[in-house]
């Protein structure tokens, strides 16, 4: 049975489809203009249904999007009975808003009924995903590093049986010599075929497994002999694992040079100690040495100038060898102190051990005698030889500034008396 519905209430279902309807409904004209439109425009767009209908739906389009519309509209015009396409729609304010048209055409009624829906949102999430998916592949791209993403696959008992490919970044397209569309869907095993032998799939399986992410330095010996270190972070995802892959081989090849260094370092730092000991022990040595020397030195220089207290207040001052300036300032550095020491009134010069002397032996005896003149004690001088004798004679002076004895025995007589007296 046919129920046919009264036209008032058709009418009336129709415009409580247009007042309620959450889309953008309407019908259009071929004369470019709105012949009826929902409540819904007014909402979305701030317009009145009057100032939309009273102005060609063209007016509303975004200029770049005017061109694919008016195509969209020729393919209608054209036969095709539905269309769908997007553009943006100018708002009150002057911003403008992304709609979706579902359009069908009636051409005996030079009508056209469509369906819009605002999609801003939907289109903005779809540009903040594609910027978003942009600036991720240049991350990942531009990373010195390996990445890829591997998807689990598994058999019936649930075990893994392998892992595919649903991401790899640039370094990997290179190390393997493939492009990425090549290595996307690909199985692990088809771009690694040694990754069973090296330990790398049970590695992957583990962390899947285990949750737990793994960070794990290998090394391989390539065929020329050479170290290539490579360092693998693996982390689980829900339905995989994702790894990165860095080349540390530089890093370690510093790290092999830094401990040598160091090593080297401490073996200099021991040598360095070593010698300093060696040094040190030497210095104590040389001192020793130097400290011994002085000593002999010392007794030398008593032996070479004895002084004799041969009787109080006589001193005996045997000379042996040659007088030069550096012995007469030693003759006179032991007889002085002597002389204030004792208080001697004769200081006895015996040069019977003095083979021969010059002007400036003279000299020299002349300025120890006045210097124990100035102490108060009288210089005698014993055991002149002629060859002395002759050489005090010829250069003078020397007369009567001391009083000289053949024999030591003669001027410890003459300074006994003196003393006695």
């Amino acid at each position: 049975m046919l129920f046919i519905m009264p036209e008032a209430s058709r009418i009336d279902d129709l415009d409580r489809f247009f007042e309620l309807s959450v889309d953008m409904v309407g019908i259009a004209g071929f004369d470019g203009y709105f012949k009826r439109i929902g409540r819904a425009w007014e909402r979305t767009l701030g317009f009145s249904r009057e100032e939309l209908m009273a102005t060609p739906f063209l007016d509303f389009i975004h200029p770049e999007d005017r061109e694919p519309t008016v195509t969209a509209s020729a393919k209608l015009l054209s036969g095709d009975f539905t269309a769908t396409f997007v553009n943006r729609y100018r708002c009150r304010d002057g911003s403008y808003l992304w709609i979706e048209w579902n359009s069908a055409i009636y051409p005996d009624a030079e009508l056209v009924y469509f369906v819009a829906r605002n999609i801003t949102e939907r289109r903005r999430a779809e540009e903040a995903l594609v910027a978003a998916e942009s600036r991720y592949r240049a991350a990942i791209d531009g990373s010195l590093d390996g990445f890829c993403v591997l998807r689990r696959t598994v058999g019936e008992p649930g075990e893994t049986v392998d892992f595919v490919f649903t991401e790899a970044n640039l370094l990997v397209s290179q190390v393997t010599s493939r492009p990425r569309e090549e290595i996307i869907g690909r199985r692990l095993v088809d771009v690694f075929p040694t990754v069973r032998e090296s330990g790398l799939f049970d590695k992957y399986e583990r962390v899947f497994r285990t949750r737990e992410r793994l960070l794990q330095e290998t090394e391989s010996v390539l065929p020329g002999g050479e170290s290539l270190w490579l360092q693998y972070q693996i982390v689980p995802l829900d339905d995989g694992v994702a790894v990165t892959v860095r080349d540390i081989t530089a890093s370690k090849r510093l790290e092999a040079e830094l401990r040598e260094a160091l090593q080297r370092r401490e073996s200099d730092a021991e040598e360095l100690q070593r010698k300093n000991r060696q040094l040190a022990e030497e210095n104590a040595e040389r001192e020793r040495a130097e400290a011994l020397l002085r000593q002999q030195q010392e007794t030398m220089l008593a032996m070479s100038t004895p002084i004799i207290q041969a009787w109080e207040g006589v001193l005996v001052l045997p000379v042996i060898g040659a007088v030069d300036t550096a012995r007469a300032a030693q003759i006179m550095e032991r007889l002085l102190p002597e002389i204030v020491r004792t208080q001697a009134r004769f200081a006895i010069l015996d040069l019977t051990g003095v083979s021969a002397v010059d002007a400036a032996t003279v000299s020299h005896l002349l300025a120890v005698v006045r210097a124990a003149s100035l102490l108060g004690s009288r210089c005698l001088v014993s055991g002149i030889s002629p060859a002395i004798a002759r050489t005090m004679t010829e250069i003078g002076g020397a007369e009567g500034a001391f009083l000289t004895f053949g024999l030591l025995q003669n001027a410890l007589r003459h300074a006994l008396s003196r003393c006695s007296a």
